[in-house]
């Protein structure tokens, strides 16, 4: 199986801002920069500032809303990273 295939996007703040557009949609509301919905299963967490992977324990955080200083307690290939949204994407089909 090709690395390539989890290719989705070049940057993880777009995988997140993804995330929470999925999980506002499950929740049938409007995505909030500054209000991120509250989602968590057994593959991930996702609260107003920060994202918990909960796989490996990487954590993402943000500062007052999603986009602004963000960081990660783990340094990731892009690879890396399209892989562990696409878990945490199909995570939110499957609960």
């Amino acid at each position: 199986m090709s690395e390539e295939q989890f290719e989705m996007y070049n940057d993880p703040f777009k995988m997140l801002i993804l995330l929470a557009q999925m999980a506002a949609d499950e929740q049938g509301i409007p995505l909030d920069y500054a209000n991120v919905p509250n989602i968590d299963n057994e593959t991930f967490s996702m609260t107003n500032g920060k994202f918990v992977y909960k796989k490996d324990q990487t954590v993402i955080e943000w500062y007052e809303f999603l986009g602004r200083d963000i960081t990660s307690n783990h340094d990731l290939t892009r690879t890396q990273y399209n892989k562990m949204f696409v878990d945490c994407m199909s995570s939110l089909y499957n609960s």
